[in-house]
């Protein structure tokens, strides 16, 4: 669980829970001094174990380039001649990459050692600083706040006017010292975030240059490696032979003249009505005492607590807690102190509680929760601002916004960051939103209205309305659904708020993201990726009802949603959202593969217009949401050996795609219109065997099967937006493994087939592969477009314009369709096993898989009964392994 956030509001209670918050930031910041002092003290040590590793490694590589080697013979063979020299080239390799090691050490003091010292000292010895300073303050007001109120009734006014201006100031300096206590406080956590990240990640960046170096070194001398293993593997062969030539003719000496010597062979807010400080007087034997409470009172259901609490002390005791039955203002005649009142509560029957408040005001606030004899005072509201309306006007305002920005403005840089001047901005919202001068105002003039006025004036508009275009009363739900772990939940959760808020937030809200996209698209030109877009709009479009700083940290998670609506704008405001039940995986793993004729016979299209917005049910799928580019549900046959599916095909508005796992949707229902059918192959299996009579070969009625077009789980990340979209192959070259790994991988994209039938020749077209998390490796798909007849669909096209398709272990063998006995016998022939070499880091996640590291060989390797995973032998231990993983080497 995370620190609590520090809000400037308790600095004014004071309260001890307010103390408590802070001592938790003070122990974390201690526990981050401490961490830093032992990382400081390892990366010493470090550095020095390195700087020796760097000395012995260049003795290493001197002596190998000093080696010198001697043969039996006045000639050298080309082979030996090119074993002598390898000795030299090892250690050139070593001295190579010790050279890019030794500059990473020199730097190594002032990169990493001295940076971290400083923001130690400079971060977090400011805030110890700041504490005393604080705890200064705090000593000194209540000091003074208790001599003000020892002050007699009798003392004349000159006195008490000193001692309230006393007071005030002092009550001033405290509160200001504690507000700056509680900003240096959170400063330094989030400080933590960025600056002393930073340092490790240079220093991290410098230490692993090294290792690239090495690969750099060790790619280019592979092939005089390769060479060099031939060489000796062929050397050693000669040894062999030379070896039983060596032994007859020993064996021979020794039968004839005896013993001649040895052969040897070398071998991981408030719920309180009110809440303060009061003085509770005591009576004891030797007179009376004041002790000072931290006291709660709960209107509704009249519940007084007290906890005797001194901010100096901080010893936080067991609260005092009764039901309140009255509460009495205290004559000024009939006690020395002032501002006082007595209650009764039920817990201790004949007993009066006699309170000092800390000032008469305080005392009038306190009767009055309590329903005591003292009048109400209230404070007086304040006046809202003048705010705009979401009306006609404001559409045809921001249209009119929006229409100029796209004519002239798309390929500004900083666009949405950089703002207009105040009073230009005012003027053309005045204008934009004045029904009279509306129709007069021309965006066109780039001399009176320029492009970062426009931008202004449509974050000025959307944040002086009433409430956010979210929402107040969905805000929160908003920032629960971003806070998902599972993309696909996230993107999902979103999907259905958007559909309950208002008709005209929704269409603003619709209007906006559609433009925004375009922003987004021209962001190699405006440099305003969707990340950046959403730090414009979160605040704007997420404005938090109560400004506090709970809210501020939950200014990311905004972001996050408007980034979601920006990357999923088509698939978001143009579908409805599916009222779906989310199976468990495992679960969904368990069930049996459904039939392909009680696939056909559950799959039935309805009419469902995609512009409505009211609740609908989806049909199932296991690709969530629906989207533009041709996707395909597919329906696996019993034996999960041949797979057919229907597949949409229709005009796509977004390049953004995702794999997301296998979430199983229990309702089929709501296609659209303008769908139309088609018939998709996918191979899952180890095999082309058992496929049915009645299926998808023998033609027309089996392949008109109804289907829907999925749309795409979205994917989001803290506020950075690789937490929405894909990276492309460059940016993450090794393919990442979530949870999905545990089900067959979802197909991100398909290749599909005219609706008559099968290609010419029952010939079914070789698939690529699966366009997984990063994957940048595939397999050349034959032409089969040649054949006539319609051709094969070029698939979609995912971020980058990467295309993609599925692909399983037996593509090669998917020629020509052979009749079904053929193919059966073809599926109960078991492959011969091969061997890959990995390519990448998998660690696995259950007891079915491997783990292995890249440049690994693994044995027996056949398909296995998962779609996209193999099974394969490593160390003697069998598994499951991700077939983009690996390459075949045999």
């Amino acid at each position: 669980m995370g620190l609590r956030p520090l809000e400037f509001a308790d600095c004014l209670t004071d309260s001890p829970y307010f103390r408590e918050k802070l001592h938790e930031h003070e122990r974390e910041l201690e526990r981050t001094s401490k961490s830093i002092k032992c990382l400081i003290a390892c990366g010493k040590e470090l550095i020095n174990a390195a700087r020796n590793l760097s000395k012995a490694q260049k003795a290493f590589s001197t002596n190998l380039k000093d080696f010198k080697f001697e043969t039996i013979g006045n000639q050298q063979t080309d082979d030996e001649v090119v074993i002598a020299k390898s000795l030299k080239e090892f250690g050139d390799c070593f001295l190579a990459i010790e050279e890019v090691f030794e500059k990473m050490l020199e730097k190594a003091k002032e990169m990493f050692l001295a940076p971290l010292e400083r923001f130690r000292k400079e971060n977090i010895g400011k805030a110890k600083e700041e504490k005393k300073q604080f705890e200064k303050q705090t000593a000194k007001f209540c000091a003074s706040q208790e001599r003000y109120l020892n002050l007699k009734s009798k003392t004349n006014d000159t006195t008490f006017q000193e001692a309230d201006a006393a007071l005030v100031l002092e009550g001033k300096h405290f509160y200001q010292a504690s507000m700056k206590y509680v900003l240096l406080l959170q400063e330094v956590q989030e400080k933590k975030k960025f600056d002393f990240v930073e340092i490790i990640l240079m220093f991290i960046s410098n230490w692993l240059t090294v290792y690239h170096q090495g690969h750099e070194v060790a790619k280019e001398f592979k092939s005089n490696m390769s060479d060099l293993q031939l060489r000796l593997q062929k050397t050693r062969e000669n040894f062999s032979s030379t070896r039983e030539e060596a032994q007859l003719l020993m064996n021979k000496m020794l039968e004839t003249r005896g013993s001649r010597g040895e052969f040897i062979v070398s071998p991981k807010s408030s719920i309180y009505t009110r809440q303060g400080y009061l003085y509770l007087m005591e009576k004891k034997a030797l007179g009376t005492t004041w002790t000072k409470c931290y006291c709660q009172y709960l209107k509704s259901n009249k519940s007084f607590s007290m906890i005797p609490y001194n901010q100096a002390v901080g010893k936080l005791n067991v609260p005092e807690t009764g039901t309140l039955t009255s509460c009495t203002r205290r004559a000024s005649d009939s006690i020395e102190k002032r501002f006082c009142f007595d209650i009764t509560i039920s817990d201790k029957p004949g007993i009066t509680l006699t309170f000092q408040a800390l000032s008469e005001d305080d005392r009038h606030l306190w009767l009055d929760a309590m329903d005591g004899k003292e009048p109400t005072y209230q404070t007086p509201t304040k006046t809202s601002e003048d705010t705009y309306q979401l009306d006609d006007s404001g559409f045809q305002f921001i249209t009119k916004c929006i229409n100029a920005l796209e004519s002239r403005g798309l390929v500004d840089q900083g666009l949405y960051r950089l703002v207009g001047v105040n009073s230009k901005v005012n003027k053309l919202t005045t204008m934009g939103l004045d029904r009279r001068k509306a129709d007069k105002l021309s965006l066109e003039d780039t001399g009176n209205w320029e492009v970062k006025t426009i931008t202004s004036a449509i974050k000025h508009y959307l944040r002086s309305l009433p409430e956010p275009l979210m929402t107040f009363r969905l805000h929160e739900d908003f920032i629960t659904a971003a806070k998902r772990e599972s993309k696909r939940l996230r993107f999902h959760d979103i999907h259905k708020l958007v559909h309950k808020l208002p008709e005209n937030n929704f269409k603003m809200l619709e209007l906006l993201c559609e433009h925004l996209k375009k922003v987004a698209d021209k962001s190699n030109i405006n440099l305003m990726t969707v990340a950046n877009l959403g730090v414009c709009f979160g605040p704007t479009l997420m404005r938090p009802e109560e400004e506090t700083m709970a809210a501020i940290m939950d200014i990311k998670f905004c972001n996050i949603v408007v980034e979601i609506l920006i990357h999923n704008n088509h698939d978001i405001f143009s579908t409805t959202p599916e009222d779906i039940d989310i199976v468990d995986e495992e679960s969904d793993q368990a069930e049996p593969a459904a039939s392909l004729e009680a696939a056909v016979a559950a799959t039935v299209p309805s009419s469902t217009d995609k512009k409505e917005r009211k609740p609908s049910v989806g049909i199932s799928t296991a690709h969530g949401p629906s989207a533009s580019p041709p996707v395909s549900a597919t329906t696996s046959s019993h034996y999960g050996s041949l797979s057919t599916a229907s597949t949409v095909s229709s005009t796509p508005k977004s390049g953004y795609f995702s794999v997301t796992p296998s979430l199983k949707y229990t309702n089929q229902a709501g296609l659209r219109p303008q769908q139309t059918s088609k018939i998709v192959m996918r191979h899952q299996g180890k095999g082309l065997g058992h496929l049915g009579q009645g299926g998808v070969a023998s033609g027309g009625s089996a392949a008109l099967l109804a289907s829907h077009e999925p749309s795409h789980g979205s994917s989001t990340s803290g506020s950075s937006e690789s937490l929405n979209s894909f990276k492309s192959p460059s940016t993450n070259p090794s393919p990442k493994l979530d949870a999905t790994r545990r089900t067959a991988i979802m197909p991100a994209m398909y290749t599909s087939v005219p609706q008559t039938g099968l290609l010419p020749g029952n010939r079914i077209p070789n698939l690529e592969d699966i366009g997984t998390f990063g994957s940048f490796k595939r397999r050349n798909m034959p032409d089969y477009s040649t054949g006539g007849g319609g051709g094969i669909d070029d698939g979609i096209r995912g971020v980058g314009g990467l295309r993609s398709s599925m692909h399983s272990s037996m593509t090669s063998s998917i020629g020509v369709l052979p009749d079904v006995p053929s193919a059966m016998s073809k599926s109960m022939t078991e492959p011969r096993p091969r061997t890959v070499r990995t390519l990448y880091h998998c660690q696995a996640e259950n007891e079915s898989e491997l783990s292995f590291n890249p440049n690994q060989f693994i044995h027996n390797v056949r398909p296995s009964q998962e779609a996209c995973w193999l099974e394969g032998t490593l160390d003697g231990v069998t598994g499951l392994i991700p077939e983009n993983y690996v390459e075949y080497v045999d």
